[in-house]
């Protein structure tokens, strides 16, 4: 007797020959097929205590291994509750694969049980979407979804999966024969005049400046980056996904810009007259006012999305195409030797960071200072570790303060700024890596939006140290009510908190609530030291919990809030500077 097998046999089939080995999500009716035919394969199931959970740790999962994971999910909730992680994934170019599970055809437009349009729903926040209809449609479109999640600028694909086509039986030898053609998006070849152009726009440039973004992760051009600026004496200023891509310990590298930015980093925005920008797409957060970042500068912008060129900023020079490739070129056009060097403005840029430096080494303030908890974190984490963040205050201290020494080591939600994702984005950077010590740095609003997902810890076996900034308030919204809304508190602060040392013990996780540096030094040290996992409870006072210096959205770097006693001029005085 011929068995003929199911769709979604075929599907687990050609998952495993793609080496699929795990997949995240929650089971539900409309799903189940799906499920049940992973029961007798060798992908194993993440279990997620809720659809965000999953979906915020495939995110981080793609970003480690630059390639997707697959959520799957059920119909109507199951599938919603994707929406706010696909639009995360859309804005921070994260590869992924949402397998939703859909109500039978024959019940489609009549309102039957948790049915919705999810296909709908997703488009905007994905890079395509699927609705299979034929199951012998099912393998080719996984294929499909997958080679779209990761061909160019990578982004989340959705496959919405009605219950009847799961179940279907289909002959193999018709799936073999179905290909899903798609439309790639092919790299054009860098164009040579522009690239020519742009070079000499740096060479004759008095204050070039390199501003990283996230697309030099994607294209794997840190080396081009660092190559580039070193052969140039160019100064580098990163985004916030930029942060990620390039060693912050290397002379050259300012950090991040903007809103929450490096005081050096404004200072090289603020005085460069050429920007090479690469990889990014001149986010506000970054730039502050397009106009004043416009003025008065000469904008080279390389981009593997062609539709970036030019939607923010204006460049005098867009360049479509692969980071690596045009900055490759660029290192061999530039002269063997050059007597353009900007030493005396990169020497400049680096006093400003030794006296922000330093007046921070001198403020005391009664309890834990949030720059010194990251500081001794740092020197405790492993350098290759993998350290991920909520949203808050917390992850605008580690823009200013975390150290990033491994490229690729650094998960935050930079485009879409979503609370709770830090814990869930550690268990996917765990499960991706399971020898590499992970960080979740947290705020406790973030955190009790996703703990639920603590359960993984446990029954998976995923020891991740979590340390949550506890001010008992939304402390980034209450600094923007204090300093921008003449001090009208409201809605943001927490009255109750949970005692997080009883939730980690509910979890079967240990505690601790130092009292002291030593104190968290030791307890994180030995979590580290034990492969074990940890939740950390740092008490913050939210009274001076202010993340200075401050760009008020809008405002231009110079209009910077700095921190009360500090003062500094981001004006270059020029290059008889001597220090």
């Amino acid at each position: 007797m011929i068995i003929v097998p199911r769709a979604v046999d075929l599907l687990v089939r050609e998952m495993e020959g793609m080496g699929v080995r795990e997949v995240f999500g929650i089971i539900g009716g409309q799903i189940m097929p799906f499920f049940d035919a992973l029961y007798n394969s060798d992908i194993k199931v993440y279990m997620f205590r809720h659809e965000q959970g999953a979906i915020h740790a495939a995110d981080a999962y793609g970003r480690v291994m630059k390639r997707p994971m697959t959520v799957v999910v059920t119909s109507g909730p199951g599938a919603t509750n994707l929406l706010t992680g696909l639009a995360n994934a859309m804005m921070d170019s994260s590869p992924l694969i949402a397998i939703t599970g859909q109500v039978p055809t024959a019940f489609f437009g009549r309102d039957a049980f948790q049915e919705t349009d999810i296909v709908g729903a997703t488009m905007p926040v994905t890079k395509h979407t699927f609705m299979v209809k034929r199951p012998e449609d099912l393998v080719p479109v996984f294929r499909a979804a997958y080679e779209i999640s990761i061909d160019g600028r990578p982004g989340p694909v959705v496959i919405d999966l009605p219950r009847d086509v799961q179940l279907t039986d289909v002959d193999p030898a018709i799936v073999r024969g179905r290909v899903i053609r798609i439309v790639r998006k092919a790299i054009p070849e860098p164009d040579p005049s522009l690239i020519a152009y742009a070079l000499k726009l740096l060479l004759t440039a008095e204050r070039p400046v390199m501003l990283v973004g996230g697309g030099v992760c994607w294209s794997g051009a840190t080396n081009e980056v660092l190559t580039l600026a070193e052969l140039m004496g160019m100064p580098i200023v990163t985004t916030l996904p930029g942060k990620n891509c390039v060693p912050s310990n290397h002379p050259l590298v300012m950090g991040p810009s903007g809103m929450h930015g490096r005081l050096e980093a404004d200072a090289a925005i603020i005085n460069a007259d050429v920007i090479l920008a690469v990889g990014t797409r001149f986010s506000d957060r970054t730039v502050g006012n397009f106009n004043e970042f416009r003025r008065g500068r000469k904008i080279i912008h390389i981009d593997i999305d062609r539709s970036e060129i030019g939607k923010n900023v204006k460049p005098e020079v867009g360049i479509v195409g692969d980071a690596k490739a045009v900055l490759s070129t660029m290192i061999k056009l530039v002269p063997k030797a050059l007597e353009r060097r900007h030493d005396a403005f990169i020497k400049w840029l680096r006093s400003i960071k030794e006296s922000y430096e330093e007046y921070r080494r001198r403020v005391d303030i009664n309890g834990f200072a949030p720059w010194k908890v990251l500081k001794v974190l740092r020197e405790v984490m492993p350098p290759y570790s993998i350290t991920t963040t909520g949203v808050g205050s917390h992850q605008m201290w580690c823009e200013l303060h975390w150290d990033v020494y491994v490229p690729g080591t650094f998960i935050t939600s930079a485009g879409l700024g979503t609370m709770g994702f830090g814990l869930p984005a550690a268990l996917g950077a765990k499960i991706a890596r399971p020898g590499v010590p992970v960080l979740d740095i947290d705020g406790d609003g973030s955190f009790q939006m996703t703990m639920q997902n603590l359960a993984l810890v446990r029954e998976y076996g995923l020891p991740v140290i979590v340390t949550i900034f506890d001010n008992s308030t939304l402390m980034l919204v209450r600094h923007w009510q204090v300093m921008l809304y003449n001090k009208r508190i409201i809605a943001v602060d927490f009255n109750v908190n949970p005692d997080f040392m009883k939730i980690a013990e509910a979890y079967g996780i240990e505690g601790v609530r130092p009292s002291s540096y030593d104190e968290l030094r030791s307890a994180v040290a030995r979590a580290v030291r034990n492969n074990e996992a940890l939740i950390v409870d740092v008490t913050i006072d939210r009274e001076r919990d202010f993340v200075l210096p401050f760009v008020p959205s809008g405002k231009w770097l110079e209009e910077v809030i700095l921190p009360e006693g500090f003062r500094i001029d981001l004006r270059y005085p020029g290059d008889d500077y001597g220090g």
